[in-house]
């Protein structure tokens, strides 16, 4: 109750200094960090208070770390207003039942985050790389007021373990994410990331034309890319290539993709965003059509709308993604494919143009052996490479925030 009564005050003092519509969110966060098994952890306690403020035509915000330095930049940095800028309507938030917050997280000891460092150490040990590993966890606190009603909070913890690596002079990046130890603690990290490795330091001359095959971890980076386009910010202002594409198919009609922000233990779940708005799901891809977009308040409005529930640190961004699978198993799709080709990781995409570009690793594989890998340069339009599908397989997994099938792509990827 003392927390909240702090954003209550500051709210009335905002209110007799002439604002007609508050929002006030804060935020604080307590962080661990460790690099190796045998290296230190660190420590650090974050806070941050953003405070919105709106007068007679004109709206200002503030983000800094005390509410005084937030409510004056708040105060000084007003811009004028549209119509449909204000605080966020109330509407009921769900203020348990989201799965984010791990009990366990006090008792975690320094003993067991070395564990999992040591563990994906000793399975990554031999190979000829760099390889950096980071192991963080996190607990957070938000309380939100604003002046239509809204009064809400959470507790939430995550965990995550990044390893960032060079392998034969390129960068790759191998990430585990999850609201609950358990998850990390029991995920075979450094195993994965050999098996992962290994077959791209075996290079090959020229690999034939052959089907592509994507595992859901990347399947998962190529709709993480994605997403961000599905912002109606950023197609009412022309910076989302989707801008020419709303109502229309934009790859195969076997994509049915849904953002879900509420899921329960979801890695980005939230009770309520920024703008103390709860979240509802957003259908992005019906058969493959440009479907649904994230709006926050104000375009909402202007659309006549629900807000969607997916302003984080001033912007509109996706949550938790699920891609729906398809009816036939993984062992029983490869099977029929006999040979066949892997990509590694998913180029990174524009999302001003929708072109996915850069260079790419595609691994040979022959009857269940991987063989060695070839390195090209990658660039087309996602347009096109999501047109290439054609088939989804039954098996879902979860990559950090997304729950995706492997997915085959037609001889020629995005050729």
């Amino acid at each position: 109750m003392e927390r909240r009564a702090e954003l209550l005050n500051l709210m009335s003092q905002a209110r007799m200094d002439g604002a007609l519509g508050v929002e006030i969110l804060r935020l604080h966060r307590s962080v661990l960090e460790q690099s190796e098994s045998r290296g230190k952890t660190t420590g650090r306690e974050d806070q941050l208070w953003q405070v919105s403020l709106w007068k007679e035509g004109s709206h200002g915000r503030g983000i800094a770390a005390t509410k005084e330095q937030a409510l004056a930049l708040a105060t000084r940095d007003s811009q004028p207003s549209d119509p449909f800028s204000g605080p966020a309507e109330k509407m009921m938030i769900r203020s348990s039942g989201t799965g984010i917050d791990d009990r366990r997280h006090e008792g975690i000891s320094d003993a067991d985050r070395a564990e999992v460092l040591h563990l994906a150490e000793r399975a990554l040990a031999g190979l000829p790389m760099r390889c950096q590993m980071i192991y963080r966890q996190e607990r957070t606190w938000r309380s939100f007021v604003n002046s239509r009603g809204i009064e809400a909070e959470e507790f939430g913890t995550t965990y995550d373990l990044y390893a960032e690596l060079v392998v034969e002079g390129r960068k790759l990046n191998h990430r585990i994410a999850s609201r609950r130890f358990s998850d990390i603690a029991s995920l075979p990290f450094g195993t994965e990331l050999r098996r992962r490795v290994e077959p791209l330091l075996r290079r090959l001359p020229a690999v034939p034309s052959l089907p592509v095959v994507l595992e859901p971890r990347v399947v998962a980076s190529l709709f993480r890319s994605l997403a961000p386009a599905f912002a109606a910010d950023a197609i009412a202002n022309g910076s989302s290539f989707l801008k020419n594409h709303l109502g229309k198919a934009i790859g195969s009609p076997i994509f049915h993709l849904t953002d879900d922000a509420g899921m329960v233990g979801g890695l980005y779940t939230t009770a309520f965003d920024d703008r103390g708005v709860p979240p509802i799901p957003v259908t992005l891809l019906k058969e493959g059509v440009v479907t649904g977009l994230y709006h926050d308040p104000e375009s909402a409005r202007a659309a006549g709308l629900r807000p969607t529930g997916h302003c984080r640190d001033g912007l509109l961004r996706p949550s938790n993604l699920i891609l729906r699978p398809g009816a036939r198993t993984r062992n029983v799709t490869l099977g029929e494919l006999g040979s066949y080709l892997l990509l590694d990781q998913s180029p990174p995409m524009d999302v001003g143009s929708g072109e996915l570009a850069g260079p790419l690793d595609l691994v040979m594989v022959e009857r269940g052996e991987k063989k060695g890998s070839i390195r090209m340069d990658f660039r087309a339009p996602i347009t096109k490479v999501l047109r290439a599908i054609q088939e989804v397989v039954s098996d879902q997994e979860r990559s950090c925030e997304v729950d995706v099938p492997t997915a085959i792509f037609a001889p020629g990827f995005g050729a």
